[in-house]
Protein backbone atom coordinates (compact mmCIF):
# COMPACT_ATOMS: atom_id res chain seq x y z
CA UNK A 1 0.00 0.00 0.00
CA UNK A 2 1.37 3.46 -1.26
CA UNK A 3 1.17 5.97 1.71
CA UNK A 4 -0.65 9.24 1.64
CA UNK A 5 1.90 11.92 0.92
CA UNK A 6 0.78 15.47 1.20
CA UNK A 7 1.90 17.57 -1.51
CA UNK A 8 2.36 21.47 -0.75
CA UNK A 9 -0.46 23.87 -2.20
CA UNK A 10 1.72 26.19 -2.53
CA UNK A 11 4.59 26.58 -4.54
CA UNK A 12 6.41 28.24 -7.83
CA UNK A 13 10.17 28.16 -9.57
CA UNK A 14 11.33 28.16 -12.91
CA UNK A 15 10.88 25.19 -15.54
CA UNK A 16 13.72 24.91 -18.19
CA UNK A 17 15.40 22.02 -20.85
CA UNK A 18 18.52 20.69 -19.50
CA UNK A 19 20.90 22.01 -21.56
CA UNK A 20 24.59 23.45 -21.41
CA UNK A 21 24.18 26.24 -18.84
CA UNK A 22 26.15 27.67 -15.57
CA UNK A 23 24.23 27.39 -12.16
CA UNK A 24 26.82 29.37 -10.62
CA UNK A 25 25.97 31.95 -13.27
CA UNK A 26 22.05 31.59 -12.68
CA UNK A 27 22.79 32.12 -9.06
CA UNK A 28 24.57 34.97 -9.60
CA UNK A 29 22.25 36.35 -11.83
CA UNK A 30 19.55 35.91 -9.78
CA UNK A 31 21.23 36.76 -6.28
CA UNK A 32 22.46 40.25 -7.81
CA UNK A 33 18.49 41.18 -8.98
CA UNK A 34 17.68 40.09 -5.41
CA UNK A 35 20.61 42.26 -3.42
CA UNK A 36 19.31 44.98 -6.10
CA UNK A 37 16.09 45.00 -3.87
CA UNK A 38 17.87 44.78 -0.15
CA UNK A 39 16.71 41.01 0.06
CA UNK A 40 18.89 39.49 2.77
CA UNK A 41 20.40 36.17 0.56
CA UNK A 42 22.85 35.02 3.61
CA UNK A 43 21.20 31.75 3.73
CA UNK A 44 19.50 31.68 0.10
CA UNK A 45 20.01 28.75 -1.90
CA UNK A 46 19.19 27.48 -5.91
CA UNK A 47 17.97 24.34 -5.87
CA UNK A 48 18.04 22.85 -9.36
CA UNK A 49 16.28 19.52 -9.88
CA UNK A 50 15.77 17.02 -12.95
CA UNK A 51 12.73 15.02 -14.01
CA UNK A 52 13.53 11.47 -12.82
CA UNK A 53 11.90 10.49 -16.85
CA UNK A 54 12.58 13.60 -19.15
CA UNK A 55 15.43 16.36 -19.47
CA UNK A 56 13.18 19.13 -17.90
CA UNK A 57 15.05 20.95 -14.61
CA UNK A 58 13.05 22.88 -12.17
CA UNK A 59 14.87 25.33 -10.68
CA UNK A 60 13.74 26.76 -6.71
CA UNK A 61 15.35 28.90 -4.36
CA UNK A 62 15.26 27.81 -0.38
CA UNK A 63 15.59 29.51 2.71
CA UNK A 64 14.93 33.00 4.43
CA UNK A 65 13.98 35.54 1.83
CA UNK A 66 11.31 32.75 0.49
CA UNK A 67 8.55 33.76 3.91
CA UNK A 68 5.95 31.40 3.92
CA UNK A 69 3.96 31.49 1.03
CA UNK A 70 6.04 30.47 -2.00
CA UNK A 71 3.81 31.45 -4.63
CA UNK A 72 3.63 34.79 -3.65
CA UNK A 73 7.93 35.52 -3.53
CA UNK A 74 7.85 33.79 -7.19
CA UNK A 75 4.70 35.60 -8.31
CA UNK A 76 6.20 39.27 -6.73
CA UNK A 77 9.92 38.42 -8.01
CA UNK A 78 8.93 38.10 -11.90
CA UNK A 79 12.19 39.19 -12.55
CA UNK A 80 13.96 37.25 -11.56
CA UNK A 81 12.67 35.00 -14.97
CA UNK A 82 13.51 37.55 -17.02
CA UNK A 83 17.28 38.06 -15.40
CA UNK A 84 17.84 34.21 -15.34
CA UNK A 85 16.94 34.10 -19.57
CA UNK A 86 19.25 36.50 -20.07
CA UNK A 87 21.92 33.28 -19.16
CA UNK A 88 20.04 30.42 -20.42
CA UNK A 89 20.55 29.36 -23.94
CA UNK A 90 16.97 28.27 -24.27
CA UNK A 91 13.49 29.43 -23.09
CA UNK A 92 12.11 29.27 -20.02
CA UNK A 93 9.34 29.57 -17.66
CA UNK A 94 8.99 31.13 -14.27
CA UNK A 95 5.44 30.11 -12.92
CA UNK A 96 3.34 30.38 -9.79
CA UNK A 97 0.62 28.25 -7.96
CA UNK A 98 -1.39 28.73 -4.77
CA UNK A 99 -4.43 26.75 -3.72
CA UNK A 100 -5.15 28.04 -0.53
CA UNK A 101 -5.83 31.65 -2.17
CA UNK A 102 -6.22 30.26 -5.65
CA UNK A 103 -3.70 31.98 -7.56
CA UNK A 104 -2.02 30.72 -10.62
CA UNK A 105 0.42 32.40 -13.41
CA UNK A 106 3.64 31.81 -15.26
CA UNK A 107 5.65 34.07 -17.29
CA UNK A 108 8.04 32.87 -20.61
CA UNK A 109 11.00 34.41 -21.06
CA UNK A 110 13.56 34.34 -23.38
CA UNK A 111 17.14 36.64 -23.45
CA UNK A 112 15.61 38.94 -21.12
CA UNK A 113 12.05 39.67 -22.63
CA UNK A 114 8.87 37.95 -21.64
CA UNK A 115 7.36 36.65 -24.57
CA UNK A 116 4.06 36.32 -22.59
CA UNK A 117 2.34 35.98 -19.34
CA UNK A 118 -0.99 34.70 -17.86
CA UNK A 119 -2.12 35.80 -14.34
CA UNK A 120 -5.70 34.83 -12.72
CA UNK A 121 -7.35 34.92 -9.65
CA UNK A 122 -10.55 33.08 -8.89
CA UNK A 123 -12.75 35.99 -9.29
CA UNK A 124 -11.07 36.40 -12.49
CA UNK A 125 -11.89 33.03 -14.32
CA UNK A 126 -14.64 32.78 -16.61
CA UNK A 127 -18.00 31.78 -14.81
CA UNK A 128 -17.88 28.37 -15.35
CA UNK A 129 -14.26 27.54 -15.48
CA UNK A 130 -12.92 23.97 -14.71
CA UNK A 131 -9.75 23.09 -12.79
CA UNK A 132 -7.91 22.54 -16.44
CA UNK A 133 -8.58 26.38 -17.52
CA UNK A 134 -6.90 27.94 -14.73
CA UNK A 135 -3.05 29.01 -16.57
CA UNK A 136 -0.62 26.46 -14.67
CA UNK A 137 -2.86 23.25 -15.49
CA UNK A 138 -2.98 24.25 -19.01
CA UNK A 139 0.62 25.16 -18.82
CA UNK A 140 1.14 21.37 -17.92
CA UNK A 141 -1.27 19.64 -20.38
CA UNK A 142 0.77 21.51 -22.91
CA UNK A 143 4.27 20.04 -21.31
CA UNK A 144 2.44 16.58 -20.68
CA UNK A 145 3.20 16.79 -16.87
CA UNK A 146 1.02 15.75 -13.80
CA UNK A 147 0.41 18.56 -11.06
CA UNK A 148 1.42 16.16 -8.59
CA UNK A 149 5.11 16.14 -10.22
CA UNK A 150 5.52 19.73 -10.45
CA UNK A 151 3.82 20.12 -6.61
CA UNK A 152 6.54 17.88 -5.60
CA UNK A 153 9.53 19.50 -7.15
CA UNK A 154 10.10 16.71 -9.65
CA UNK A 155 11.10 14.00 -6.48
CA UNK A 156 13.02 10.53 -7.40
CA UNK A 157 15.01 13.08 -10.11
CA UNK A 158 18.75 14.11 -9.36
CA UNK A 159 19.34 17.53 -7.51
CA UNK A 160 22.32 20.19 -6.96
CA UNK A 161 22.47 23.00 -4.45
CA UNK A 162 24.56 26.40 -4.40
CA UNK A 163 24.86 29.34 -2.49
CA UNK A 164 23.84 32.38 -3.94
CA UNK A 165 26.48 34.24 -2.04
CA UNK A 166 29.28 31.74 -2.84
CA UNK A 167 30.04 31.33 -6.47
CA UNK A 168 32.50 28.28 -5.68
CA UNK A 169 30.71 25.39 -6.44
CA UNK A 170 31.65 23.44 -9.94
CA UNK A 171 29.82 23.75 -12.84
CA UNK A 172 30.88 21.01 -14.56
CA UNK A 173 29.83 18.46 -11.71
CA UNK A 174 26.54 20.30 -11.46
CA UNK A 175 25.33 19.22 -14.67
CA UNK A 176 27.03 16.02 -14.70
CA UNK A 177 25.18 15.48 -11.55
CA UNK A 178 21.75 16.85 -13.51
CA UNK A 179 22.35 14.76 -16.66
CA UNK A 180 22.73 11.26 -14.46
CA UNK A 181 26.74 10.80 -15.13
CA UNK A 182 29.01 9.92 -12.69
CA UNK A 183 31.49 12.58 -11.26
CA UNK A 184 34.85 12.37 -12.26
CA UNK A 185 36.73 10.04 -10.38
CA UNK A 186 33.09 8.23 -9.12
CA UNK A 187 33.63 4.39 -9.33
CA UNK A 188 37.82 4.73 -9.00
CA UNK A 189 39.53 1.91 -6.59
CA UNK A 190 38.69 3.88 -3.35
CA UNK A 191 41.67 2.81 -1.71
CA UNK A 192 44.23 4.22 -4.50
CA UNK A 193 46.09 7.48 -3.26
CA UNK A 194 44.15 10.67 -4.49
CA UNK A 195 46.67 12.07 -5.72
CA UNK A 196 47.37 9.24 -8.33
CA UNK A 197 50.08 6.65 -8.07
CA UNK A 198 52.25 6.43 -5.37
CA UNK A 199 56.62 7.00 -6.13
CA UNK A 200 56.75 2.95 -5.47
CA UNK A 201 53.82 2.32 -8.13
CA UNK A 202 55.29 1.31 -11.74
CA UNK A 203 54.85 4.58 -13.55
CA UNK A 204 54.99 6.71 -10.79
CA UNK A 205 57.44 9.58 -9.63
CA UNK A 206 60.67 9.52 -8.45
CA UNK A 207 60.85 11.14 -4.73
CA UNK A 208 63.29 13.29 -6.43
CA UNK A 209 62.38 13.66 -9.81
CA UNK A 210 62.06 17.14 -10.72
CA UNK A 211 62.11 18.98 -7.69
CA UNK A 212 64.84 21.10 -6.81
CA UNK A 213 67.55 19.94 -4.44
CA UNK A 214 66.13 16.42 -4.14
CA UNK A 215 63.07 17.57 -2.04
CA UNK A 216 59.57 16.60 -3.03
CA UNK A 217 57.71 19.25 -4.92
CA UNK A 218 54.88 20.93 -3.09
CA UNK A 219 51.14 20.56 -4.44
CA UNK A 220 50.60 23.57 -6.64
CA UNK A 221 48.47 26.60 -5.02
CA UNK A 222 44.45 26.76 -5.47
CA UNK A 223 44.08 28.45 -8.78
CA UNK A 224 43.30 32.92 -7.61
CA UNK A 225 39.48 33.23 -8.14
CA UNK A 226 38.46 35.79 -11.21
CA UNK A 227 38.52 39.31 -10.98
CA UNK A 228 35.91 41.34 -11.75
CA UNK A 229 37.53 42.13 -15.00
CA UNK A 230 37.95 38.37 -15.96
CA UNK A 231 34.20 37.76 -15.57
CA UNK A 232 33.59 41.10 -17.69
CA UNK A 233 35.67 39.24 -20.57
CA UNK A 234 34.37 35.76 -19.59
CA UNK A 235 30.75 37.33 -19.94
CA UNK A 236 31.87 39.09 -23.33
CA UNK A 237 33.56 35.80 -24.92
CA UNK A 238 30.40 33.88 -24.14
CA UNK A 239 27.92 36.73 -25.54
CA UNK A 240 29.97 36.66 -28.81
CA UNK A 241 30.28 32.95 -28.87
CA UNK A 242 25.84 32.94 -28.21
CA UNK A 243 25.90 35.89 -31.32
CA UNK A 244 28.15 33.18 -33.63
CA UNK A 245 25.89 30.20 -32.34
CA UNK A 246 23.02 31.95 -33.40
CA UNK A 247 24.31 32.96 -37.06
CA UNK A 248 25.27 29.67 -37.78
CA UNK A 249 21.76 28.42 -36.45
CA UNK A 250 20.34 30.75 -38.87
CA UNK A 251 22.59 29.75 -41.77
CA UNK A 252 21.60 26.06 -41.42
CA UNK A 253 17.98 26.57 -41.15
CA UNK A 254 18.57 28.94 -44.34
CA UNK A 255 20.26 26.38 -46.24
CA UNK A 256 17.19 23.91 -46.29
CA UNK A 257 14.49 26.11 -45.95
CA UNK A 258 11.01 24.58 -46.37
CA UNK A 259 8.52 27.01 -48.61
CA UNK A 260 5.54 26.72 -50.29
CA UNK A 261 4.53 29.56 -53.43
CA UNK A 262 0.74 30.56 -54.12
CA UNK A 263 -0.97 33.62 -55.52
CA UNK A 264 0.05 35.87 -52.48
CA UNK A 265 3.85 35.07 -52.37
CA UNK A 266 5.66 32.44 -50.74
CA UNK A 267 5.50 31.04 -47.40
CA UNK A 268 8.91 29.44 -45.31
CA UNK A 269 9.30 27.35 -42.03
CA UNK A 270 12.56 27.93 -41.24
CA UNK A 271 13.31 24.24 -39.03
CA UNK A 272 13.26 24.64 -35.14
CA UNK A 273 12.38 28.33 -35.28
CA UNK A 274 9.82 29.64 -32.62
CA UNK A 275 8.53 33.15 -32.59
CA UNK A 276 11.23 34.45 -29.90
CA UNK A 277 13.49 33.97 -32.62
CA UNK A 278 12.69 37.41 -34.51
CA UNK A 279 15.90 38.12 -35.68
CA UNK A 280 15.42 34.69 -37.48
CA UNK A 281 11.78 35.23 -38.75
CA UNK A 282 11.87 39.51 -39.26
CA UNK A 283 13.33 38.93 -42.60
CA UNK A 284 10.69 36.44 -43.77
CA UNK A 285 7.92 39.73 -43.45
CA UNK A 286 8.10 40.95 -46.54
CA UNK A 287 4.65 42.50 -47.87
CA UNK A 288 6.03 43.23 -51.02
CA UNK A 289 9.20 41.96 -52.43
CA UNK A 290 10.90 44.89 -54.43
CA UNK A 291 14.63 43.12 -54.97
CA UNK A 292 16.10 40.23 -53.69
CA UNK A 293 14.40 37.79 -52.23
CA UNK A 294 15.32 36.90 -48.08
CA UNK A 295 18.24 34.25 -47.86
CA UNK A 296 17.45 31.17 -47.90
CA UNK A 297 14.55 31.08 -50.97
CA UNK A 298 15.53 30.27 -54.29
CA UNK A 299 17.23 32.78 -56.45
CA UNK A 300 15.00 32.16 -59.37
CA UNK A 301 12.01 32.78 -57.65
CA UNK A 302 13.05 36.55 -58.07
CA UNK A 303 11.35 37.46 -60.85
CA UNK A 304 8.35 35.54 -60.57
CA UNK A 305 7.57 36.70 -56.79
CA UNK A 306 8.65 40.65 -57.39
CA UNK A 307 5.88 42.63 -55.58
CA UNK A 308 4.20 39.72 -53.74
CA UNK A 309 4.32 38.60 -49.81
CA UNK A 310 6.73 36.46 -48.35
CA UNK A 311 5.38 35.43 -44.85
CA UNK A 312 6.69 32.73 -42.57
CA UNK A 313 5.30 29.51 -40.45
CA UNK A 314 6.14 27.93 -36.81
CA UNK A 315 5.16 26.09 -34.45
CA UNK A 316 3.76 27.33 -31.57
CA UNK A 317 3.82 25.49 -27.85
CA UNK A 318 1.71 27.68 -25.65
CA UNK A 319 -1.10 29.13 -26.33
CA UNK A 320 0.22 32.33 -24.20
CA UNK A 321 3.50 32.49 -26.87
CA UNK A 322 0.31 34.91 -28.47
CA UNK A 323 -1.83 37.45 -27.90
CA UNK A 324 -4.95 38.90 -28.35
CA UNK A 325 -6.11 42.67 -27.21
CA UNK A 326 -7.14 41.30 -23.29
CA UNK A 327 -3.83 40.11 -23.14
CA UNK A 328 -1.82 36.62 -23.67
CA UNK A 329 -4.27 34.07 -25.28
CA UNK A 330 -5.99 31.80 -23.00
CA UNK A 331 -7.78 28.50 -23.51
CA UNK A 332 -11.24 29.69 -22.52
CA UNK A 333 -10.80 32.73 -24.95
CA UNK A 334 -9.39 30.72 -27.56
CA UNK A 335 -12.41 28.04 -27.80
CA UNK A 336 -15.05 31.01 -27.35
CA UNK A 337 -13.80 32.83 -30.09
CA UNK A 338 -11.63 30.63 -32.65
CA UNK A 339 -13.22 29.67 -35.60
CA UNK A 340 -13.51 25.75 -37.09
CA UNK A 341 -11.59 24.89 -40.62
CA UNK A 342 -11.29 22.61 -42.34
CA UNK A 343 -6.84 22.23 -43.33
CA UNK A 344 -5.11 19.53 -45.68
CA UNK A 345 -8.93 17.49 -44.87
CA UNK A 346 -8.40 17.95 -41.61
CA UNK A 347 -10.68 20.24 -38.66
CA UNK A 348 -8.62 22.41 -36.84
CA UNK A 349 -9.59 25.84 -35.03
CA UNK A 350 -8.38 29.17 -35.69
CA UNK A 351 -7.48 32.49 -34.37
CA UNK A 352 -6.27 35.81 -35.92
CA UNK A 353 -3.83 37.02 -32.85
CA UNK A 354 -0.62 39.13 -32.36
CA UNK A 355 2.54 37.28 -31.98
CA UNK A 356 5.18 39.96 -29.91
CA UNK A 357 7.38 41.97 -32.27
CA UNK A 358 5.92 40.51 -35.52
CA UNK A 359 2.96 41.38 -36.18
CA UNK A 360 -0.79 40.17 -36.73
CA UNK A 361 -1.22 36.25 -37.98
CA UNK A 362 -3.37 33.37 -37.11
CA UNK A 363 -2.97 30.96 -35.00
CA UNK A 364 -4.44 27.49 -35.79
CA UNK A 365 -4.83 24.36 -33.36
CA UNK A 366 -5.72 20.54 -33.48
CA UNK A 367 -5.62 19.06 -30.82
CA UNK A 368 -2.65 20.26 -28.37
CA UNK A 369 -0.16 21.17 -31.62
CA UNK A 370 -0.43 24.41 -32.90
CA UNK A 371 1.57 26.67 -35.27
CA UNK A 372 1.69 30.56 -36.14
CA UNK A 373 1.11 31.73 -39.36
CA UNK A 374 1.99 35.49 -40.73
CA UNK A 375 -1.13 35.77 -42.72
CA UNK A 376 -4.76 37.17 -41.30
CA UNK A 377 -7.41 34.26 -41.36
CA UNK A 378 -9.18 36.35 -44.44
CA UNK A 379 -5.76 35.87 -46.88
CA UNK A 380 -5.04 32.33 -47.98
CA UNK A 381 -2.86 29.93 -45.39
CA UNK A 382 -0.52 27.53 -46.43
CA UNK A 383 -1.82 24.47 -45.60
CA UNK A 384 0.24 21.86 -46.61
CA UNK A 385 3.31 23.60 -44.14
CA UNK A 386 0.18 23.78 -41.00
CA UNK A 387 -0.36 20.44 -41.60
CA UNK A 388 3.18 19.50 -41.34
CA UNK A 389 3.93 21.86 -38.60
CA UNK A 390 1.14 20.27 -36.12
CA UNK A 391 2.34 16.72 -37.07
CA UNK A 392 5.79 17.26 -36.22
CA UNK A 393 3.97 18.14 -32.37
CA UNK A 394 2.18 14.54 -32.66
Amino acid sequence: MVDDISLPSRHGGIIFPLSMFRPTMLAAVMAESLVAQARNILDARLVLTRHPEIQLVLAHIEGSIIGDNPATFWRENAELGMVASQVMPQQLIQYWYDADEPRQGFIVAQRGQALAAQDATEDQMPAGSTAQDWPVAQLLAQMQLAEEELANGFAGGPQVSCSLMERDADDREMLMTLAGQPAEGEGEDPNAPAGGPGPDAPGGPSPSSDAPGGQQAQAPAKPKRATVEDDKKRRAAEAQAEQEARQARANSMRADLPHVIDDLGVVAAPKGAELADTDILEPFMVRAIAGDLPAGLPRELTDELQGKRVDFAVVVEFLSEVFVEEGPLSKPHFETHANPHMIGGQEVRALEVLAPRLGRGTFVRRGYAGAFVSRTPDQALPEALIIALLDSQD
